[in-house]
């Protein structure tokens, strides 16, 4: 088991950093060029890595804290790894609505399908296991990335069962999607990995630690809201003008 640990581990940081590199190329890149589409469907498959080994990792910390981490407290290492869980779900279903909404445009049936709305409402519930962990302890972390997930889902049906979406919702649903799925992934690498190297300006800086882990949802948040408003306003029908 520790033998499957550990690779699952080896696989999540090699896929993540690998895709934190590659999340810019598309960003930047001018939307539809093949450079867009061929490092947008690399970063995918990185990012169906990095959920896939992280659900696994996370999981056997869940049932064998002990086993996997003798040195650590187990409600520490059950924290920890129920954070790392939701995070890995939030990349997977973000990135999985946000290839399926480019990939299928104005048809909206492949987000109803049953792995899609089972991945959407494991997420609902880890993000309100999360925020009810959060305030329980209290954590502001948990209750952030809560409501965070909580939202995220809930956006995400609203634009699958939506009688009538936006004029090309699909083009916003996509960014909206992977840009979650850069959110998780940050995330991910600032608390697990980058953390370490910065730990001891916690001490001197207590707010620092609360800026490194919110960061990237708040930043993401902010551009998932410009990009959608963007967007909309410019794929809205304009008004007929009147020719005398």
């Amino acid at each position: 088991m520790l033998f499957i640990h550990q690779i699952a581990v080896y696989v999540h940081i090699a896929g993540g950093f690998a895709a934190l590199l590659l999340f810019w190329i598309p960003i930047f890149a001018r939307k539809g060029s093949a450079i867009h589409k061929r490092i947008g469907r690399y970063f995918a498959m990185l990012m169906y890595m990095i959920g896939v080994s992280g659900l696994l990792m996370s999981s056997m910390d869940l049932l064998m804290p002990e086993a996997l981490h003798p040195d650590r407290s187990v409600s520490g290492t059950r924290n920890t790894a129920m954070f790392l869980f939701s995070l890995s779900l939030l990349v997977l279903t973000s990135t999985r609505h946000g290839w399926l909404t480019i990939n299928h445009r104005e048809n909206r049936q492949p987000l109803r399908q049953p792995l899609q709305l089972i991945l959407l409402g494991a997420l609902l519930m880890c993000g309100a296991g999360l925020l009810g962990l959060g305030v329980v302890q209290p954590n502001p972390i948990f209750i952030a990335f809560g409501i965070l997930e909580i939202a995220l889902v809930l956006g995400m049906l609203s634009y699958t069962f939506r009688k009538q979406p936006f004029p090309r919702q699909w083009w916003t649903e996509h960014l909206r999607g992977l840009i979650s799925a850069g959110i998780g992934a940050y995330t991910a690498f600032f608390v697990f990995g980058a953390v370490r190297l910065i730990e001891p300006l916690f001490v001197q800086l207590p707010w620092l630690q609360m800026l490194v882990w919110v960061g990237p949802g708040v930043i993401g948040g902010i551009a998932i809201t410009v990009v959608s408003r963007h967007y909309r306003l410019k794929f809205s029908p304009k008004p007929a003008t009147n020719k005398s």
